[in-house]
């Protein structure tokens, strides 16, 4: 095994590439062999999402429960995701006493929908496992993992970055009737979509 540096220049950091050699008796040969074989790399492609219209604490502990996840560090994502929507409970003014609470006062006060808060409920529940030290009662596998983020993909969507988008589109939609409306009364006939409720 050999340490490389990455070869962009906005990133450079050094990664452990190896791999096994049958037949190869001295190290020089295998030193030799390392830059032309297929290599094993260490640590792997870490994928870090980024989720620009949520707060930066919980945008980065969501981004750091997708890079766990990337490495295989199933529980270490799960355990963030939990976190996530404790921390966006709370982000939206939820101060009730519990993450069950949290979730359902989200619900009531139709921050999310129904779906979202059984599927935040779905997080809680294997995030707890693994909060409360009870780590070999139930294996998580990567595909459960997996399934976890997306559920807590959905719940930043819905609170944050739907709304955040929605917001920008009715934005320019007004900067542009205001820009095109002729000065004076409304022309006739010109109509469009209102706005006014979201």
């Amino acid at each position: 095994m050999a340490a490389f540096r990455c070869s962009n220049e906005k990133c450079a950091r050094l990664s452990v590439g190896w791999a096994t050699f049958y037949k190869v008796t001295h190290e020089s040969e295998a030193q030799a062999h390392l830059p032309t074989a297929e290599l094993q790399w260490e640590p792997k492609q870490i994928r870090q999402p980024v989720f620009p219209d949520v707060p930066p604490e919980i945008e980065q502990a969501a981004s750091e429960a997708h890079a766990c996840l990337s490495i295989g560090a199933a529980r270490g994502a799960v355990a963030l995701a939990r976190a996530v929507v404790e921390a966006t409970a709370k982000a939206k003014g939820v101060t009730t006493h519990g993450i069950v609470q949290k979730i359902n006062a989200l619900r009531d006060n139709n921050i999310i929908s129904p779906l979202t808060a059984e599927a935040s409920h779905q997080i809680r529940k294997d995030g707890n496992s693994i909060a409360h030290g009870d780590i070999g009662d139930e294996p998580i596998s990567q595909d459960d993992a997996a399934a976890i983020l997306e559920f807590m993909d959905a719940l930043l969507d819905e609170v944050f970055q739907r709304p955040a988008k929605l917001q920008r589109l009715k934005e320019r939609h007004e900067e542009r009737k205001q820009g095109n409306a002729p000065s004076g009364p409304t022309a006739p006939g010109r109509s469009g979509a209102d706005f006014g409720g979201v």
